[in-house]
């Protein structure tokens, strides 16, 4: 299959988002919520579809990886869209989902205008693996971290004088209350925490092939741990303690900024601190 083919893939998965998106309109009664029928979620997981196998062959590809700022933010999106399907089964979303789909589509497209460029034909099956679940991990965060800054948004607003009113129009309208906020912030910080396990383990068996040992305790590694272990103590905090709102958000948020210093820290040391171009 030639890129033509996925090319074609990408405006499918991209004019999917879009139908979406109009049905998921705001100002609809009937179609406010069309993710709750079995036909719309299972609609929704077709596109889903179309879009991860158009961004699978740049990544696998024989003469080399392909990766570029396009493609990191097409895998973010369809991890962002992915995440808001589970959702749908447990609850209803709001009519702001509409924007995501929007966002969607443009991702879904974009490698097609920025290929990027192949990093190497000699990157193994495995460690071109290990790189696709850190940037999964790295965006997952990224998103319960925007759900984190949300809940807290919305607790100070209905604490002060002037109340949030959820009902009426404008950004806010349809938003779950903030115990349904809270359920999707654990379901997020589980996906991220499941995504963080495997990366650790897929840079253990890379770096056993590499004949380094399991792990190398460098910047990178000691702040992925440190997240790994913020993430489980807030798991585990909610359901034996019972952690919830603005805990639960700051800890996520913790999660988030020490998962961030594993990469951005890490090219900040080697290439100001250390001055290496790598």
């Amino acid at each position: 299959m030639d890129a033509s083919f996925y090319g074609a893939v990408s405006l499918a998965a991209a004019a999917g988002y879009l139908g979406l998106a109009w049905a998921h309109r705001r100002g609809s009664a009937a179609a406010a919520m069309p993710l709750t029928s079995r036909f719309g979620q299972g609609l929704l997981l077709a596109v889903i579809a179309l879009h991860g196998f158009s961004l699978l062959p740049n990544w696998f590809a024989q003469e080399g990886l392909h990766f570029g700022f396009a493609t990191s933010i097409s895998w973010t999106l369809w991890l962002a869209v992915l995440l808001l399907w589970i959702e749908s089964w447990f609850q209803r979303l709001p009519p702001i989902t509409q924007g995501v789909f929007i966002v969607a589509a443009i991702a879904a497209a974009l490698p097609m205008i920025f290929p990027g460029r192949p990093l190497g034909a000699t990157l193994d099956v495995t460690f071109r693996l290990h790189m696709l679940l850190a940037m999964l991990a790295y965006s997952t965060f990224t998103l319960a971290a925007a759900s984190a800054l949300l809940m807290l948004s919305m607790e100070k607003a209905l604490h002060q004088t002037r109340r949030l009113n959820i009902d009426a129009t404008g950004w806010w309208q349809g938003l779950p209350p903030l115990i349904g906020l809270d359920q999707m912030l654990v379901h997020m910080v589980f996906a991220g925490f499941t995504l963080i396990t495997l990366t650790l383990m897929s840079g253990m068996a890379v770096g056993a092939e590499l004949g380094r040992g399991l792990l190398r305790f460098d910047h990178k590694t000691v702040f992925t741990l440190a997240s790994w272990a913020l993430s489980l103590t807030l798991l585990l905090g909610h359901k034996w303690w019972g952690w919830r709102g603005r805990v639960a958000a700051r800890w996520t948020l913790a999660g988030f900024v020490t998962l961030l210093m594993a990469y951005v820290g890490t090219r900040f040391v080697l290439e100001v601190v250390l001055d290496r171009a790598v």
